[in-house]
């Protein structure tokens, strides 16, 4: 005898938490008030889907009681390059730039307030400690990666974040102070790169820019790294990492403005 056949249906409270979390993927930070405008559903109704998305990690509320996805959201999203492959796009990218320069090639993500090295080509037999393998954290203030990431930020945002991150000198070179550190942020925006002349370690020269998402939101940054930088290589180094970083987020869906 047949089995009788069982019509599914989806389940709505479901259905609207990812309707909320793929609005504010699009649209950046929102308000209850502008959800409820944009989703039609009513204050009562999401409110408790609110607090279910807070709850659970996906979502995070500012100072102006704005909703916005979290990095548990982001490292899905993660996973989710890596199935749609846009992993390799970031290889090649590294790679092409290995080849080009000559100097160590990396993609760091943002992930707890510190900097995470999710990709490295060109590293073999070089002896920074900061580089030894993929998976390696290091500070945002002292990194040219993480500099640039924080470079999306707004001064407010950071002057929030600067505690949390204990700056503390890990060489000569490391920017401590948070009033220098701002200056060194508007630094990098004016430019559109950021620098790290022997703040993370001796003898280690970094240049690094963010690579954005079809939101305008970092994602990572990419990063070349050597024991020199005279000004002619800075020059031409910052050159080849704008080109890269612009030429990937538009592969991922930045329009640039």
């Amino acid at each position: 005898m047949m089995q009788d056949e069982v019509k599914m249906e989806t389940i709505q409270a479901v259905d609207r938490a990812f309707q909320i979390l793929e609005t504010i993927s699009r649209k950046g930070n929102m308000t209850a008030a502008s959800l409820t405008r944009e989703l039609k559903i009513s204050k009562a109704s999401l409110s408790r889907l609110l607090y279910t998305l807070v709850q659970n990690g996906y979502l995070e509320i500012n100072k102006s009681n704005e909703y916005l996805l979290t990095l548990k959201a982001y490292e899905i999203g993660i996973n989710a390059l890596q199935n749609l492959d846009k992993l390799s796009l970031i290889n090649s990218t590294l790679v092409d730039l290995n080849r080009e320069t000559g100097r160590i090639a990396q993609f760091s993500i943002e992930d707890s307030n510190q900097l995470l090295c999710i990709q490295s080509i060109g590293q073999n037999g070089i002896s920074f400690s900061v580089y030894t393998n993929v998976g390696k954290r290091s500070p945002l203030y002292c990194t040219s990666a993480g500099k640039a990431i924080l470079s999306a930020r707004t001064n407010s945002e950071i002057i929030d974040l600067w505690d949390t991150f204990d700056a503390k000198p890990l060489t000569s070179h490391t920017i401590t102070n948070l009033q220098d550190f701002l200056k060194e942020i508007a630094c990098t925006k004016q430019r559109g790169y950021a620098l790290d002349r022997e703040e993370s370690e001796y003898q280690l020269y970094c240049v690094g820019a963010a690579v954005l998402d079809h939101t305008g939101r970092p994602i990572g940054a990419i990063s070349l790294s050597g024991s020199t930088l005279t000004p002619e290589e800075e020059n031409t180094l910052s050159s080849c990492v704008i080109q890269a970083s612009q030429r990937l987020s538009s592969l991922l869906g930045y329009v640039l403005q």
